[in-house]
């Protein structure tokens, strides 16, 4: 079985005795894998807990862009099997998650707690937190800590590290950048922003995977994108509301609209069109 903390030697290994990619997948993965671990165990026990549910969805989400970028290095059909089961595990988080910050959105858009509103919503977020409680049973955990043993990694002949970083930064860079160009319109839709917000998080995360191999400024490159989130995030939280209480709110719309606002002011004052070529250019010539 390879282990969660040393992943298998490989015998080809990169240049100035680094570790080979499949050494490198291998390590990166299983630690996230041992995150999601660690985080489904305490949000079993104790679902009520909204830190539980935020800790868990991170750690999803960091473990299956992990497994996006050295997805040709897995097993194809583990992959998928995967995916499908965290989907699950994250779509009921979403709803917990959402009641969540419906209440604490509200409260900030001025309505009074204790509300007919508010208790409906802490209702039916208990509701959804027991059948996630019920869903996350000791079986499905043993199933996940059993892929410990699917995260074993083959590398075709000559990638490299480097080379796995500049395949998956360069894209998903001009990916990054094409959608911050639909989200700073005047007139972006809540659906362009919240496309900006996953393309942001993919971004992120995979810069994490790859650290220092990703350049000199790699650590500030995900301080300016974690503001990106911090502020898409807000607005998200706001539509989400709207969706889910479905009614009229003035001081929640009042809420959106400063948090829009504020938005594009970070955006505006961090991330100038002309960035793209700085960031793709050094991307570009990992190595």
């Amino acid at each position: 079985m390879t282990s969660q903390t040393e992943p298998r030697s490989d015998r080809a290994a990169t240049k100035g005795g680094g570790p080979s990619l499949n050494q490198y997948a291998e390590a990166k993965l299983q630690a996230r894998l041992k995150k999601i671990s660690s985080t489904l165990r305490r949000t079993a026990k104790d679902p009520e807990d909204p830190e539980n549910i935020h800790d868990l969805r991170v750690a999803i989400r960091r473990f299956t862009q992990a497994v996006r970028v050295f997805k040709d290095l897995l097993d194809r059909g583990r992959v998928r099997k995967m995916r499908r089961r965290l989907k699950k595990i994250m779509d009921l988080c979403g709803e917990v998650r959402n009641h969540d910050i419906a209440v604490e959105v509200l409260h900030a858009a001025g309505a009074p707690k204790s509300g007919a509103l508010d208790r409906r919503l802490r209702k039916a977020r208990s509701k959804i937190g027991s059948s996630l409680s019920h869903y996350l049973s000791h079986s499905r955990l043993a199933k996940i800590k059993e892929w410990r043993d699917w995260l074993d990694a083959k590398a075709p002949p000559g990638q490299t590290v480097a080379s796995s970083a500049r395949r998956a930064l360069v894209p998903l860079t001009a990916q990054f950048f094409k959608a911050r160009a639909a989200a700073a319109k005047p007139e972006t839709t809540a659906d362009e922003m919240h496309r900006f917000r996953l393309t942001a998080k993919r971004l992120r995360y995979t810069l994490e995977i790859f650290g220092p191999v990703a350049g000199r400024q790699w650590e500030q490159r995900i301080e300016q994108i974690r503001g990106v989130q911090e502020h898409l995030g807000a607005t998200n939280d706001c539509v989400v509301t709207r969706e889910l209480i479905d009614r009229p709110n003035a001081g929640l719309e009042r809420l959106l609209r400063r948090r829009v606002e504020a938005f594009h002011k970070y955006l505006s004052r961090h991330f100038l069109p002309a960035a793209e070529r700085g960031w793709l250019a050094e991307f570009r010539k990992i190595e």
